[in-house]
């Protein structure tokens, strides 16, 4: 009944393939935001200063907690979860997409939306969406346990390890990257294929075009789009001075947060 309620006030429109991008919090998903905004995808309209879906936060706050709570992890199945999880995220989910895609036109060919934290909930997106593309932003998780966003430790720590969060050090924060992005490679390169495309944030700053465009064209954006995406990059991103900031920690301290995520960081390329 509250499904039928909800599709009487929004209209029907294709949803099934969106392109979404998601990482862990200040892994710099502001630019491929910026980048594919440049080259008219809609994002969404309700964004904040970072170019987040807001209509998804919500949602997000509710949802990722109890579902961490159940699976301790971000690669599940939506059977994993209990009867009132899944059901709350199904239709939690559906009035978010509802809410944000109001204003998305009718012919629109390309669309998604940017929010760091929907790689928490890839499988609850996959089932109402099974077209879904996810970009998959990866920066290294040295430098993101140093970062002042730590809003994704701070919220969800707790519930993805079932132990609190402690002092907050950067210790903390690496083994919440490595755990997080490792799931959610898994995830991706499982259920989703090519439509799975993953990118470093050092790479991309490297050569912003080249490696957006080819990201794209493997997960089967065609190559004219791809390349506009591509241009709006290296219109939009810049090598931050954060990029290598681990380096400059005592030795001690960086072997040690090495330590603490050595499989991550090797699988996505950080160790020679």
């Amino acid at each position: 009944m509250l499904d039928k309620i909800i599709d009487r006030f929004f209209v029907r429109q294709d949803t099934s393939a969106p392109l979404l991008i998601g990482a862990t919090g200040g892994s710099g998903t502001r630019a491929l935001h910026g980048a594919l905004a440049e080259a008219g995808f809609f994002v969404g309209t309700r964004l904040n200063h970072a170019g987040d879906a807001m209509d998804f936060e919500p949602f997000l706050d509710e949802i990722i907690n109890p579902v961490l709570r159940e699976t301790r992890s971000l690669d599940y199945a939506l059977d994993q979860l209990s009867d009132g999880t899944r059901t709350a995220a199904k239709r939690g989910f559906k009035v978010a997409l509802k809410t944000y895609t109001a204003e998305l036109p009718q012919k629109a060919g390309h669309w998604g939306w940017k929010n760091p934290r929907s790689m928490y909930i890839l499988p609850i997106i996959a089932a109402a969406c099974p077209g879904m593309s996810f970009l998959h932003l990866v920066r290294d998780g040295r430098d993101m346990a140093l970062s002042d966003n730590q809003n994704q430790p701070n919220k969800h720590y707790e519930a993805l390890f079932g132990e609190a969060y402690g002092d907050a050090t950067p210790e903390f924060a690496i083994k919440l990257w490595a755990r997080a992005n490792s799931q959610v490679a898994d995830w991706g390169e499982r259920e989703l294929g090519s439509r799975y495309m993953r990118i470093r944030f050092e790479d991309l700053c490297a050569a912003p075009g080249k490696v957006l465009a080819g990201a794209l064209i493997n997960g089967g954006i065609e190559p004219a789009l791809a390349g506009r995406v591509g241009a709006g990059a290296d219109s939009v991103i810049r090598t931050p001075s954060s990029v290598g900031r681990w380096r400059s920690l005592p030795e001690d301290e960086a072997r040690a947060l090495t330590e603490k995520a050595t499989d991550a960081l090797e699988r996505f390329g950080y160790l020679s």
